[in-house]
């Protein structure tokens, strides 16, 4: 399969449509062979930009028309599981989706089933496996470097909801810790205002603890008020990891004394020549694979499901639909300052920001 040229479709042409088709372009074995927004302005800037010779403003006609090997699925979350499902059953090798994986653990396993029901690669866009600081980390957490691990900590960045920001903390717990089973979370969770992250339901606020095998604790702060607090990346029993200057990391444990600094070395590969080595079986798997993605959008809808049930969420969570919705839509968290607003694409005539 060397040889091979892969067909490559876009769906979702916004600002990682974009970014995706730029990444395709660095593999002569790869050709972008077209491009899908439900805006065809999108899909046509797109193609002007990167030579795309074909646009759709509907994927089941891309899909039919394009015989395509890859596709890119670079949606909002909403509509990402439907196009996975999509794509898998129209007979396409390989599937890279953004993250969050999907709005929804529901969604998350149709994505995964259709997938394995045709033998398709799926993969979400956790490019931080790829980031040499987290691969250094990962290594030196597996050798012991900072004893049993204890804590993880995450303080999201402003106005942005957890299931924008909060797939990429919690995948780089999963990652550092060698991809751990998680054991049960608890969260609390505040919605009084009308809030949206790209047509998905939006918390105003959230934290969340984390317990995975082996008992280190994940810590997640979403919009909680001030003052913050400095916390390493990860801590264990007998020293701690913290990011540090210029992709370095500092270590601090019983070896040396004061902060060891420590340069990673650069990372060869990324997530899309990963993709094309797992179709060609040159790997047995993809260190972003969907089922990977499973686990950290479960932990975020556990986060979500602690508040719904008042209780610690026992892992694997049984509750298919979106926490935050079902408790929106039966009234436990009523909007108490009228005014819709999504942090990301307004909707039409949207007057409050955040």
């Amino acid at each position: 399969m060397a040889n091979q040229i892969y067909r490559i479709g876009i769906i979702g042409c916004g600002g990682m449509g974009r970014s995706h088709s730029r990444a395709w372009t660095a593999y002569p074995n790869a050709k972008l062979v077209a491009a899908m927004d439900i805006y065809e302005a999108a899909a046509q800037r797109v193609a002007d930009e990167y030579d795309v010779p074909a646009t759709y403003t509907d994927v089941d006609e891309m899909l039919a028309k394009e015989d395509l090997d890859i596709v890119s699925i670079t949606t909002w979350q909403g509509p990402r599981a439907e196009a996975t499902v999509a794509a898998a059953n129209a007979g396409v090798k390989g599937i890279i989706g953004e993250k969050p994986m999907a709005a929804s653990l529901g969604q998350a396993d149709a994505m995964i089933a259709a997938c394995e029901e045709n033998d398709v690669k799926l993969i979400i866009g956790h490019q931080g496996r790829y980031a040499p600081a987290k691969i250094a980390a990962r290594k030196l957490v597996a050798a012991g470097a900072i004893g049993e691990p204890t804590t993880l900590h995450h303080r999201a960045k402003q106005h942005a909801g957890l299931l924008n920001t909060g797939t990429h903390a919690i995948d780089g717990w999963r990652f550092t810790l060698s991809d751990p089973e998680t054991l049960w979370v608890i969260g609390q969770t505040s919605r009084t205002t009308d809030r949206w992250e790209r047509r998905t339901i939006c918390e105003d606020l959230c934290m969340g603890l984390v317990c995975f095998e082996g008992g280190a604790r994940g810590i997640y702060e979403g919009d909680l008020p001030e003052p913050p607090v400095s916390m390493p990346n990860i801590a264990g029993t007998e020293g701690q990891i913290r990011n540090g200057p210029d992709g370095t990391l500092l270590l601090q444990n019983g070896d040396a004394k004061g902060w060891q600094t420590i340069t990673p070395p650069p990372e060869p590969k990324n997530q899309f020549q990963e993709l094309i080595e797992w179709i060609e079986g040159d790997i047995s798997d993809h260190r972003g694979s969907g089922v990977q993605a499973r686990y950290t959008l479960e932990i975020m809808m556990a986060i979500y499901e602690s508040l719904r049930i008042k209780n610690v969420v026992t892992m694997p969570m049984e509750t298919k639909e979106l926490p935050l919705e079902l408790m929106v839509n039966d009234g436990t968290l009523p909007v108490l300052e009228e005014g819709r607003y999504d942090l990301r694409s307004p909707f039409e005539g949207q007057t409050r920001r955040r």
